[in-house]
């Protein structure tokens, strides 16, 4: 992805006497702990001096000038993204006179419009967390953790609004969010440990960050000093600490018919996190280096008793008792050095290993439900990882600098590819109870029965990234003062993958009947099954993204700046296969320089001019910077044939993909990836007037300094989607669906000669609906230390999110993260209801959350005995929006419209962490810290099954287009009795026995503690 590199904040200000007057010349050094050598700067004409790349940390300014008194001001902290401005007074005296001034309160960066939160070392040391930094993130404004905004990686994190696939996520300037799907991999997800600071950014981004319509999250490192420090670390957890796991309801494994609620038995488990950091000089003054090995071990027992009393399946008896073991080994390890070659020249390199390992498979705990016959303890796999960055920046002049950064990225995603066995892989959908004739007790098994552990085999699934940044800052004046900053950057990205399953997959539908277009429940003397050939994946391509930007800070008034600036950005898309039929296929998606402009504009203005008021606000276009998904799953990569056939022998381990139809005649097969191409290669399922992912938003702030060490603000934000790319779907002749890649609502699905661009029957309203998200909030906040020992940030978010369309990750599918070509805009009837309206389906999308409350504080208590810090994070969100959902011929409809079923409760939770500190001598301290995460142990419900049939859909052959848009009413076609009131004969669409029952709750308490000796 595309953006800019800020790994540093900004000291500047104007040196004045004791009248008010500039002193031109003064010296100004600059010091810290983190600084190999201390930085120097003169002020100009004007008094002015600038620091303008300072890594995060705390300084010491000192101030001297011949005739003058030297000024001292300590205990500077510099945040990643800040600027903190200054104005040192220096009196007459001598330079051997020091007036030292302790700078603690939080300054209100008065010239700055964008919105950030920086999350310092002190604060990760006070407050409840799990072991990974993602779980702080929530401290920023309009910054969720929402499970249905991603499922990729770590879970979604949502910014206003947006999906989890919507961030950007950098680490010492390596970009680490995923290549496919945009997510942040738990390989990336670094421990604490190994952070000095981390950086929200919310909103008014700056012209530098692109590929972010969500956030972008800035991590920055810790680095050694001139003296040696260090830590040993020791965290655990283990089921004797914690609750069971959380039941949910599910469709029963001996009915599929049948509701079924199930409480797993909680394992034996146990999660060992040791590690230490260590870091200092290596020459001082001029050499540091910090290493660090955080590995996090867990170690899972399964003891299943398939031979209790409990046990209802009695075929399963005479396996007994039966143990599984699984071992998780997620590598954490860091390597950073700091050199400063010169006064002007400073250069920094790091490299993180991330590597996963696991060994083992658990299978479920349902012992109603036999296990998988092959060997499990052999199973598992290797995915290694690593990340490598390089810096150099040079200040050629107090105010001009240029910095170079070369970034590099290496992914390989095959932690599940040892032990695979070369058999046949069925699963059971329904159980063979359903079928209609008794089958062999030796392939009997309820629903849910997998013959094996999966046997997809990834032989290889790497993802690289090369990125070079060249970016330059000057400061000067011309009708006030500039921070001039422009620069460019390259991306270069791969994916080199081969998949596919051992010996066939194929799923087992017992006394079902199949329905799909033309095909009217068709069925085999015991149901019927599908051989799925796929997704299977053998491709190795490339990609490139590039962009360049202009920005300024132009102080037009001592009050007043203007933040402007406009980014640039080009980019293509590989195709997956290189070529079809002898002919070579072209760049499926290429935008040029031209296609992506985006022009951001702020205002920050210190209204009273004294720092303690500021009222700013702007506007942004940010476009996305597109994911190798949409290429992957609709250019050639994924390989997805569905053959469906009659069951009329139950010998099902005869299958095999050498002979997938040995056990009943053809019903249909259809092409889930068609890849169409015209004589010059260019695909035919793409729109040749395609714009850009795009949003835009408009933002006002508001900001009190309510004492020295308080800030409080209000914020209200309006970001709009301007255009989306998505898969637009209808079915063919042959009822293979067949896919238009552009944008819903433009081009053409508003090209009334083009399949994709019909109308209803009432030809008042097209089938494709322009994609639409709206989010509107507006939030009140405080922050910083309300007290000596308090530390406080709270805030209080109202907004609303509308439209039809969740974003690159889709909610409507409980996070699906497949950006680009989700169940979105799959068939035209996506977006109707049942009331024959014929009109588009807007509501509250599901991660709409109208109220928001977010409470993070820590008490230091200090006494002889040590310093005890509680801290607390308290969370209190609205329920998010249910809407009942059907599927249609392929494709889910709202015949209800949207939030029919309400909400879901709303969400509370509390976390706590206490920690004691004991100083051993000047310089170790033993620490003793218990994190208790949803200490109350609360069990929301946090989502439901929306989705009325569990399995098949109403046809077009039971529900023709003229009654679906006249209007229809569901209960005619899904019920509970399965039958069509209608006809009186049974109905394709069969119901669920769970709509409407929870399907997951809040995450159960997790305790853990640990210890720590710091030196």
């Amino acid at each position: 992805m595309l953006f800019g590199q800020e790994n540093s904040g900004r000291i500047d200000g104007t040196v004045l006497d004791e009248t008010g007057a500039a002193i031109p010349g003064a010296k100004l050094v600059a010091s810290a702990p983190i600084l190999p050598r201390d930085l120097e700067t003169v002020a100009d004409g004007a008094g002015n001096f600038a620091f303008p790349s300072l890594p995060p940390g705390v300084y010491s300014i000192t101030i001297t000038k011949t005739g003058f008194t030297t000024s001292k001001q300590v205990n500077i902290r510099v945040t990643l993204g800040a600027k903190i401005t200054l104005t040192p007074r220096l009196g007459v005296g001598t330079v051997s006179q020091t007036v030292e001034v302790t700078e603690t309160a939080i300054s209100l960066d008065v010239t700055s419009s964008r919105t950030s939160t920086n999350i310092t070392s002190d604060q990760v040391v006070e407050l409840p967390k799990s072991r990974n930094f993602n779980s702080l993130l929530a401290m920023a404004p309009g910054v969720r953790l929402e499970s249905k905004s991603g499922s990729a990686g770590v879970g979604g994190i949502s910014v206003d609004g947006a999906s989890g696939s919507e961030n950007v996520f950098i680490l010492d300037g390596v970009e680490v969010s995923n290549t496919l799907n945009g997510s942040l991999g738990g390989s990336a997800n670094i421990p604490f440990e190994f952070l000095r600071e981390v950086q929200v950014k919310s909103g008014g981004f700056e012209s530098e960050y692109g590929g972010a319509t969500g956030g972008v999250v800035n991590l920055a490192t810790k680095s050694g000093s001139n003296a040696y420090h260090g830590e040993l670390d020791y965290q655990f957890t283990s089921n004797q600490l914690n609750p069971r796991p959380r039941g949910a309801w599910q469709g029963s494994p001996l009915n599929a018919d049948v509701a079924d609620f199930f409480a797993p038995v909680e394992d034996n488990y146990r999660k060992q996190y040791p590690g230490f950091t260590f870091g200092g000089p290596i020459l001082k003054d001029r050499i540091y280096f910090f290493v660090g090995y955080m590995p996090e071990f867990v170690r899972s027992i399964r003891t299943n008793r398939y031979d209790s009393t409990a046990q209802t399946v009695a075929a399963n008896r005479a396996l007994g008792t039966r143990q599984y073991n699984q071992e998780t080994i997620q590598h954490y390890s860091i390597a950073r050095l700091d050199y400063s070659a010169t006064s002007k020249l400073n250069i920094n390199t790091s490299w993180l290993w991330s590597p996963y390992r696991t060994s083992g498979t658990l299978p479920t705990t349902d012992i109603r439900r036999a296990p998988p016959t092959n060997d499990l303890t052999v199973t598992g796999g290797w995915a290694p990882t690593q990340s490598y960055t390089a810096s150099a920046t040079y200040t050629l002049t107090p105010k001009f600098l240029i910095t170079a950064r070369y970034g590099y990225r290496y992914d390989n995603a095959k932690s599940t590819n040892y032990g695979l066995p070369g058999v046949p892989y069925y699963i059971y959908q329904t159980a063979s109870s359903a079928s209609p004739i008794a089958v062999p007790s030796g392939v009997a098994g309820s629903n849910g029965f997998a013959s094996s552990s999966s046997t997809l085999a990834t032989a290889r699934d790497i993802t690289t990234r090369n990125n070079v940044y060249l970016d330059a800052t000057q400061i000067f004046e011309a009708k006030g003062q500039h921070s001039l900053k422009f620069g460019f950057a390259l991306n270069r990205q791969s994916n080199d993958v081969a998949t596919d399953y051992t010996n066939g997959r194929f799923d087992i539908y017992w006394g079902e009947k199949y329905s799909r277009g033309s095909i009217n429940q068709a069925t085999g003397t015991y149901g019927y099954y599908v051989w799925q050939d796929g997704v299977r994946l053998n491709s190795n391509v490339n990609g490139r993204n590039m962009g360049f930007y202009v920005q300024d800070a132009w102080r037009i008034h001592q009050r007043v700046t203007v933040n402007v600036g406009v980014r640039l950005e080009n980019e293509f898309l590989p195709p997956y296969k290189k070529e079809q039929a002898g002919v070579q296929i072209a760049n499926p998606i290429s935008f040029g320089w031209g296609d992506k402009v985006a022009p951001r504009i702020g205002v920050a203005w210190d209204v009273l001019g004294d720092g303690k008021w500021k009222l700013s606000g702007g506007y942004a276009s940010v476009f996305d910077v597109m994911k190798f998904n949409l290429a992957r799953g609709s250019f050639g990569g994924e390989f997805w044939v569905s053959h469906v056939y009659e069951l009329n022998d139950p010998n099902v381990q005869n299958l095999s993909k050498a002979n997938p139809g040995v056990l009943g005649k053809q019903i249909i097969s259809y092409d889930n990836r068609t890849l169409p191409i015209n004589s010059a290669g260019v695909i035919d399922g793409n729109d040749p007037n395609m714009k850009p992912y795009q949003t835009k938003e408009f933002f006002f702030n508001l900001d009190h300094q309510l004492s020295d060490k308080v800030v409080g603000g209000i914020r209200y934000t309006r970001k709009r989607l301007i255009n989306s790319i998505d898969d637009i779907g209808v079915l063919d002749a042959e009822d293979n669906e067949v896919y238009l890649i552009g944008n819903p609502g433009r081009g053409l699905t508003r090209d009334t000669s083009s399949v994709y661009g019909q109308k209803t029957p009432n030809g008042k309203e097209f089938l494709v609906p322009k994609a639409t998200r709206d989010y509107d909030g507006v939030e009140f906040s405080v922050r910083g230390r309300v007290a000596r020992s308090i530390q406080l940030n709270a805030s209080y978010t109202y907004s609303r999110l509308y439209g039809n369309y969740a974003g690159l990750a889709n909610s409507d599918e409980n996070g699906r993260s497949n950006p680009n070509n989700d169940r979105a805009f799959d068939l035209p009837y996506y977006y109707f209801d049942a009331s024959g309206s014929q009109q588009n389906v807007y509501g509250r999308l599901a991660t709409d959350r109208p109220h928001t409350f977010k409470l993070f504080t820590s008490y230091d208590l200090k006494t002889r005995a040590g310093s005890t810090i509680i801290g607390l994070s308290q969370y209190a969100y609205s329920g998010t929006p249910l809407s009942t959902s059907v599927i249609y011929q392929s494709a889910p409809t709202y015949p209800n419209g949207r939030g029919d079923m309400g909400r879901t409760p709303f969400f509370t939770q509390t976390d706590v962490q206490v920690s004691h500190e004991i100083s051993l001598n000047e310089r170790a301290r033993l620490r003793l810290e218990a994190n208790a995460l949803n200490v109350f142990n609360q069990a929301a419900v946090t989502n439901v099954q929306q989705q009325i049939n569990r399995s098949a859909a109403i046809t077009a052959a039971e529900l023709p287009l003229s009654k679906f848009f006249g209007g229809y009413t569901l209960s005619d076609y899904v019920n509970p009795q399965n039958i069509n009131k209608l006809t009186g004969a049974s109905s394709n669409a069969r119901y669920s026995p769970i709509y409407k029952l929870p399907l997951a709750y809040q995450n159960p308490r997790e305790l853990r503690l640990g210890i720590r000796f710091i030196f």
